[in-house]
């Protein structure tokens, strides 16, 4: 099934290497760009304003963005994973607030969770202190990495931890407005266009009508699937697009790469069917065995990646290596790199599965 109209992906088609390497006002058209063709109400309930489906469904989306752009497929990870966690919110102030202009691209999104992440599998403490002064409270510290900060207006959910030890963390959805301090975007060698940023909070004052949840272990033991399953929507449409173009390439004299192409596409759909298998049942990741069977799959899907893109090199030859090489191989190379690193990284879960 396709979500993009033609005019859609060929506009992001063209534009997505200068996407890739740059911010600004083609970049910050993204997000609206892709709102525009519906896909963020895709798997968002109809009372809401959402047109109802699946969590495959959303990933589906994001592999047919990260086919043509991973710039594009990270952004919509960020403003859909933001909007799946107002959604399982117990508070309605965040959906009443927020959603529709979330769901338009109005306002964009940031997903600080992967700190949280990391701290329920005691890998590193939480960035952002919950103080009390003169009985108000008061955020404190520093996100050196979220994605999805249009400077103009954006909004960010993370943990953090009261300084008193007996309260449990919390989850939070802040806006911009609050007087949180944002960097300018921080410069990589891919993905430029996808508004990434350091946020500080400097003394804010909490706004209770921010608390997504009280219990930040609970609620990110239950969202957790959908955090790291939506991540693979990256992978697949970048893998489809790099295997694409090895198949174009086997009537020539790459006839030799056939057999690797054809047991790299094995386990990419492999990898697909656990997926979604287990996405089927809301209970299932959540479950501490079948977690560790995400955090797998998340591990070989970066293999998988890795593969079909050294494969692509290997199809195109020294033509895919030209600078102004029309494939575009050079983009998705420094793409793929990036995927092996997105939080919680492959060297972290590898870390939590040998414990």
């Amino acid at each position: 099934m396709t979500y993009f109209s033609k005019e859609f992906t060929s506009w992001l088609d063209e534009h997505a290497d200068e996407i890739d390497q740059n911010s600004g006002d083609l970049a910050d058209s993204l997000l609206e760009k892709i709102a525009a063709e519906g896909a963020f109400k895709v798997g968002v309930p109809k009372e809401f304003g959402g047109l109802g489906g699946s969590r495959q469904d959303v990933i589906d989306v994001l592999t047919e963005l990260s086919y043509y752009s991973l710039t594009a497929s990270f952004v919509g990870w960020g403003q859909r994973t933001f909007i799946e966690n107002i959604l399982a919110s117990d508070n309605p102030y965040p959906r009443e607030t927020w959603l529709d202009d979330l769901l338009t691209g109005r306002l964009s999104a940031g997903t600080g969770l992967s700190n949280c992440v990391k701290y329920l599998s005691a890998i590193e403490e939480l960035n952002v202190t919950i103080v009390e002064e003169d009985g108000q409270h008061y955020l404190k510290g520093r996100l050196p990495w979220v994605t999805n900060l249009r400077s103009d207006n954006y909004l960010v959910v993370f943990a953090a931890a009261y300084a008193d030890p007996a309260k449990k963390p919390v989850i939070l959805a802040v806006p911009k407005s609050a007087g949180i301090k944002r960097s300018a975007d921080l410069e990589f060698i891919s993905l430029q266009g996808a508004n990434t940023a350091a946020l500080t909070f400097d003394r804010i004052p909490l706004d209770e009508n921010w608390i997504l949840s009280d219990d930040a272990q609970a609620f990110v033991a239950e969202t957790r699937p959908v955090f790291l399953g939506y991540q693979f929507g990256l992978a697949f449409g970048l893998a489809q697009r790099s295997l694409d173009e090895v198949k174009h390439s086997l009537a020539s004299s790459r006839f030799v790469l056939e057999d690797e192409y054809h047991e790299t596409l094995e386990s990419l759909e492999t990898i697909k069917k656990k997926l979604y298998e287990g996405l089927e049942n809301p209970q299932y990741f959540i479950e501490n065995t079948h977690t560790r069977e995400l955090f797998q799959l998340r591990i070989d899907i970066v293999d998988v990646v890795a593969a079909s893109l050294l494969l692509e090199l290997q199809a195109s030859g020294g033509r895919g290596y030209l600078k102004h090489s029309t494939s575009s191989f050079a983009r998705r190379w420094n793409e793929g790199a990036f995927l092996p690193i997105v939080s919680p990284s492959a060297v972290q879960l590898r870390h939590i599965l040998s414990a």
